[in-house]
């Protein structure tokens, strides 16, 4: 193969650059953003640039790629890519009032629309069913050579630098390699990409090559895995009907898989499903979207189980509708004959684009969702009454789920979406009096979202519950934080590091000292001679632990002198510095709360320990 000139090279970027100017100059905003990015004092604005930069490469493609289908003349092709600018203009503006998370998932969401639109919208209206499959090979051939030649480059360039840094002694700020990142991911990746696009789309429906791997991968590997797990989720539905237990929620990702799977593995063998020698696709694609059929109403069983218990969130939006396409698409392609595979990537970006805004996108779901949620929790628990809230009398009369649960859902609404949709309830002016921490109603990030919650609770006469807090039949659990001040050990001759002490007895090397942990009463022994001669129990340690996490805004991390026992029995010292403790809460009546009202006979019972790791120190004085 001759390789192409430098002078062919530079021709081939100005063609590629002149042919599509919108996504060449979305690419080298997106660089220019990245580069400026590293110790900016207007990093805010910056991300922004970076996120609508980004949305508009693939965006502009779409629109550039259509007009170039349709022979759009050079004045209606500037004005699409005006309406492509002013869309950008205003989901940048639209970022200033998003929160995070929201930020994050439209962006996903926006991307995902955009790349879909970028494969199936060149062929919208067009009867081209091997030209699109041609095309949309090409665009992932070119894609998967361009993420491999911008890696490469990027390597050995960052392997320069690094090279000149400890070589010849001139200085390379760790930031350069990510500016150096960002010009090849967004300028280098981009130009590469676009400069393989077919010119001539009509063409493509007139080739009939077809790469030997394609069949390979899609007859003899993805075929027989779809099958075989099509056949585990057959005999899970077979056991779910005689045991008439409701479906794991495990099960989505296993249906997700043989979903992508097997819809995959048919695209691939599309072209040639028509040749004699491969009439079985067409009766294995229909079996494949009649198998999924029981496997979707399973998972869409497992989804609502989720949404009655916790209601609907962004994530559980997506979930659900991503289903319900799922169901769709799979009667669609089993009780019709059609070909058209240009159904798949089409609906799946409308789908994106109608779920993106309006009362009936995820977020304005979630948001009434999870407040009629909190609304019914406060009213069942007699602090909503007539739409204004109120303290509780007795904070022990509501359960410890309900109270998590109340933590959790406005921990939601203060990091998501705000605290707007709960404000009506307050008195005027009371909330803000209460939230202190917010400006106004708006999200804020997630601490801070954890310590509104905290102070909103407060005010209904609770403690606040972390929606991390264990309740009965949980686990727990805890480890030292790494970043607290040192432990003062003194008064010891030995040490034993990192131990594990559960269902484990460990003897110091050339002594007969021993310890064991005592499961019945929680506890370290040491002994001698098979004798205890002390026991450390940590069932007060562990309640501490719960105590502590329902006062902070984070579950896990403890400071060091509070997982640290020290105790001496006739002159044998012995300290217990335990650096992580996991296991399950049993016997407290639902609540972790509970746990300091349990009498100490029973303390043990109370809790179940399966992992932990300490240091002992000892010293022996008979």
């Amino acid at each position: 193969m001759r390789l192409p000139s430098i002078e062919q090279l530079v021709r081939a970027g100005r063609g590629s650059a002149g042919r599509f100017p919108l996504v060449f100059l979305s690419a080298a905003i997106a660089a220019a953003a990245g580069v400026l990015l590293p110790d900016s004092s207007i990093e805010d604005t910056l991300l922004g640039v970076l996120y609508v930069a980004t949305l508009g490469i693939p965006l502009s493609l779409a629109v550039e790629l259509v007009a170039e289908r349709r022979g759009l003349s050079g004045l209606t092709r500037w004005m699409a890519g005006f309406l492509v600018v002013a869309l950008l203009v205003a989901i940048y503006v639209g970022r200033l009032s998003w929160s995070e998370p929201v930020e994050l998932l439209r962006y996903v969401q926006l991307s995902v629309a955009a790349h879909l639109l970028v494969a199936v919208a060149p062929y919208l209206g067009v009867r081209e069913w091997n030209g699109f499959w041609q095309y949309n090979r090409s665009l992932l051939l070119r894609f998967l050579i361009a993420g491999v030649f911008s890696f490469v480059l990027y390597v050995g360039l960052a392997i320069a630098l690094l090279a000149v840094d400890n070589l010849l002694g001139v200085n390379v700020e760790g930031e350069t390699y990510f500016r150096l990142w960002c010009v090849i991911a967004f300028l280098f990746n981009t130009w590469f990409f676009i400069s393989g696009i077919p010119e001539d789309l009509e063409a493509l429906d007139r080739r009939a090559d077809y790469p030997p791997a394609l069949k390979v991968l899609g007859q003899y590997i993805l075929s027989p895995l779809v099958t075989v797990y099509l056949l585990i989720i057959t005999a899970y539905l077979g056991r779910i009907l005689i045991t008439r237990v409701w479906p794991s929620g495990w099960i989505g990702y296993l249906v997700s898989s043989v979903a992508v799977a097997g819809i995959l593995s048919l695209l691939l063998l599309y072209p040639i499903e028509e040749r004699e020698e491969n009439r079985w696709v067409r009766s294995y694609a229909r079996w494949f979207y009649i198998g999924l059929i029981p496997a979707n109403v399973m998972l869409l069983l497992a989804i609502w189980k989720r949404i009655q218990q916790y209601a609907i969130t962004e994530p559980r939006y997506f979930l659900v509708i991503l289903s319900l396409w799922l169901a769709g698409i799979s009667l669609f392609y089993a009780f019709s004959r059609s070909r058209n595979i240009k159904v798949i990537p089409a609906t799946l970006a409308l789908l994106a684009i109608v779920t993106f805004a309006g009362p009936w996108s995820a977020y304005a779901v979630s948001r009434r969702s999870q407040t009629a949620r909190l609304e019914n929790l406060l009213q069942r628990n007699g602090m909503l009454v007539d739409g204004r809230v109120r303290a509780v009398e007795d904070s022990d009369g509501v359960p410890f789920d309900d109270r998590r649960e109340i933590g959790a859902v406005l921990s939601y609404l203060a990091e998501t979406h705000g605290t707007g949709s709960i404000e009506p309830w307050f008195p005027e002016g009371r909330l803000a009096e209460v939230d202190t921490i917010a400006r106004g109603t708006a999200p804020t990030d997630r601490w801070e979202a954890d310590e509104r919650a905290a102070l909103i609770v407060g005010e209904l006469g609770l403690e606040y519950v972390g929606s991390w807090t264990p309740g009965e039949g949980e686990g727990f659990n805890f480890f030292v934080e790494q970043d607290g001040p040192p432990l003062r050990i003194t008064g010891y001759d030995y040490v034993l590091r990192n131990r594990s002490a559960v269902d484990d007895t460990i003897r110091v090397e050339g002594s007969p000292i021993g310890f064991a942990y005592d499961e019945t009463n929680l506890s370290i022994v040491m002994l001698r001679d098979d004798v205890a001669l002390l026991s450390v129990p940590l069932t007060s340690m562990i309640e501490y632990g719960l105590e502590f996490s329902r006062s902070q805004t984070s579950y896990g991390a403890l400071p060091a002198d509070q997982l640290t026992i020290e105790t001496e029995v006739d002159g044998t010292r012995f300290g217990l510095s335990v650096t992580s403790i996991g296991g399950f809460i049993e016997g407290t009546g639902g609540s972790a709360d509970e746990a300091a009202e349990i009498e100490p006979a029973g303390d043990a019972a109370a809790f179940r320990i399966t992992m932990l790791n300490a240091d002992y120190y000892f010293s022996e004085g008979l």
